[in-house]
């Protein structure tokens, strides 16, 4: 497992949504899986998400199709009309500031994947921690309309 580039990419001082794509890269690398899913707390406690598939940008879901985080998020392996799933808080401390989900077809997630994900999600909780999510607003050009930045 190659932690160093995942903590090499979440050391960069950028926000959250420009490191996505290279970041869901190398976990792609890491953890085989079909897709996964980021939902992270914003600065005012609203859920930020983002669906990213292998060889894919990161996109928006639909609106309704995240469930709010819950008080006490739980490492959770799911399989349902035969898609494997696993979810794992991140955070650090009781109540839980983001989930990572991750989604597979073919078999279930083994043991080691399962421990290689857990470790890949403490990276993750604190790599992620007080970061923004999105990249600030370009300010307005002189001869443009629009509100003020």
């Amino acid at each position: 497992m190659n932690l160093r580039l995942l903590a090499a990419i979440l050391r960069r001082k950028a926000p959250v949504a420009n490191l996505l794509r290279e970041l869901s890269e190398a976990l792609f690398a890491e953890v085989r899986c079909d897709g996964m899913r980021f939902d992270l707390t914003d600065e005012r406690g609203g859920l930020w998400s983002r669906i990213v598939k292998a060889g894919q940008d990161p996109e928006r879901p639909a609106l309704g199709a995240v469930a709010r985080l819950r008080t006490r998020e739980a490492f959770e392996v799911t399989q349902e009309e035969g898609v494997h799933q696993v979810v794992v808080p991140l955070g650090i401390g009781e109540p839980a500031s983001g989930r990572w989900t991750l989604r597979r077809r073919s078999v279930p997630f083994s043991e080691t994947e399962l421990d290689a994900v857990r470790g890949i999600a403490d990276v993750l909780s604190l790599g992620l921690r007080a970061r923004t999510l999105e990249p600030p607003p370009k300010p307005r050009g002189p001869f443009e309309e629009g509100p003020l930045v």
